[in-house]
């Protein structure tokens, strides 16, 4: 019979807890009677629940509780009954009353408007009504098992109640319960030891069925963020093919390094303030390198034809792309040849949507070398697609970028939304290199990452990668083949 089957695969902590499921009830109480801990008997009734014996059932309760200052009150008498009290005697000045003043002030109100007390001359004096009056929560104020919506109210603008919501889960017998329930032996032999064996008392017993046909419940082991694990290994991947990190400098950048540098025009459209977050408060930074900037202005006037403004150049902004750090990293010597990537975090007013956040990070890099070509940079941005999306569906985009030329846009195609862009890329402008005195070809990309992640993860959305859904973060697919 197949109750008599599972009645023998039953486990000792299901033994101890199929009695005491006779009727529904919390699992607290059937761990009480039971003798076992809430969790081994959660656990118990976990294993019975997949084997079809006893249903589990879940409850939220909400209940009042004190909050931290109503439980100075607790077995005392509260501000209002102590005013009273203390006028029984005569009228008072307020700093005579037994009370803070931000007691008083607290139920002033309420005595005023149920009539208890009144002013008379600049002093406190009660009411007939105060002398015998008794307030609803006060003979059940250290229970609280007599508020109504009301009384709760006045009690809880006075932050001194507040609702408490819990969980309670139950378990209740099923039809197989009672098929079961009369096969159950508490004799069954679980574990085989040598002093079963050596004793030869293993003879006369019945050995415990293993179970290995109904489900068992889930275990949830503790594992990194997968969008944080995604960067690591995108970083490992990158270690590995030689590429150097640069530092990760700072989130707030006058406008000359975030643009100028990288022989963006002062007037240029993506310097507007629709595209680049402005710093409202300081707007100015005082140290930037004046013979750089000295070089990078006369590139400027003589390439683009317009007035300088070191006003515009000092602008503080939010870091718009990780590009900015390549400036940075041009201004410091870097060796050549020379390979170099950063992942940083960067900030754009954009529309918010399944691929668009208003900050982001983004794999910015470049390489410099004698012999570098366009071809080489359009073959990187393949093994990119191919490493970090796992995709060799990929097409390119002529594109426009002041500090790029020739300039390219990547695109990888997502099963579910179709061609994504990724980001450009380019052959860094000999106007941009000059300053830098930098005399090799030199390849460069931006790329927003979070979007070959959404390929390699196998999501929908971008701002998945933030959310705090366990259902998510549990089934979040392992990454990758490295």
């Amino acid at each position: 019979m197949e109750s008599e089957r599972i009645a023998r695969s039953l486990s000792e902590l299901e033994r101890k807890v199929i009695k005491h499921v006779d009727s529904k009830k919390p699992v607290a109480e059937i761990a009480r009677a039971a003798g076992l801990s809430e969790v081994e008997a959660m656990r118990g009734l976990q294993y019975l629940s997949n084997k079809g014996v006893v249903r589990l059932v879940r409850e939220e309760k909400e209940r009042i509780v004190h909050t931290e200052k109503g439980r100075e009150y607790v077995g005392k008498e509260l501000p209002e009954r102590r005013i009273l009290n203390a006028l029984k005697d005569g009228s008072k000045k307020i700093d005579e009353l037994p009370v803070t003043k931000e007691e008083f002030s607290g139920v002033i109100g309420i005595l005023k408007k149920a009539g208890l007390v009144r002013f008379e001359k600049g002093v406190l004096a009660i009411t007939e009504k105060g002398k015998s009056f008794i307030f609803p929560w006060e003979n059940c104020y250290d229970r609280l098992d007599c508020l109504n919506d009301e009384t709760y109210k006045i009690l809880n603008r006075r932050g001194l109640v507040t609702k408490e919501k819990s969980v309670v889960w139950y378990a209740e017998p099923t039809e197989l319960w009672e098929d079961v329930l009369p096969h159950v032996r508490e004799d069954l032999i679980d574990k085989i030891t040598p002093e079963i064996l050596r004793s030869g008392s293993w003879k006369d017993k019945e050995f415990r069925h293993y179970d290995v046909v109904s489900p068992i419940p889930k275990n949830y082991y503790g594992k990194r963020q997968p969008y944080y694990e995604f960067l690591r290994r995108v970083k490992d991947r990158l270690y590995a093919l030689g590429f150097q990190e640069e530092e990760p400098g700072e989130i707030v950048l006058p406008m000359f390094w975030n643009s100028n540098a990288l022989f963006m025009p002062q007037d240029h459209p993506a310097a507007d303030i629709h595209d680049i977050y402005f710093v409202a408060a300081p707007k100015k930074y005082g140290s930037i390198p004046e013979e750089l900037v000295e070089k990078v202005r006369k590139i400027h006037e003589r390439s683009w034809g317009y007035k300088w403004s070191d006003e515009k150049a000092k602008r503080l902004v939010l870091r718009s792309h990780a590009t900015a750090l390549s400036a940075f990293l041009l201004a410091s010597k870097p060796k050549i040849p020379g390979k170099y990537f950063t992942i940083s975090r960067v900030f754009r007013p954009d529309e918010f949507d399944y691929k668009h956040l208003l900050e982001f990070n983004q794999l910015d890099g470049v390489v410099l070398s004698e012999d570098i070509t366009f071809r080489d940079l359009l073959g990187l941005l393949k093994d990119f697609a191919r490493e970090f999306a796992g995709t060799d569906k990929v097409k390119f985009k002529a594109g426009y970028f002041p500090f790029t030329e020739p300039s390219v846009e990547l695109f990888v195609k997502h099963p579910e939304k179709g061609w994504i862009e990724i980001g450009g890329a380019g052959m860094f402008r000999e106007e941009l290199l000059e300053p830098f005195e930098i005399n090799v070809p030199v390849i460069a990309w931006g790329l927003g990452i979070g979007r070959f992640a959404m390929m390699e993860l196998g999501i929908q959305d971008i701002r998945e990668f933030y959310s705090k859904r366990l259902g998510y973060l549990r089934s979040a697919k392992k990454i990758w083949r490295v």
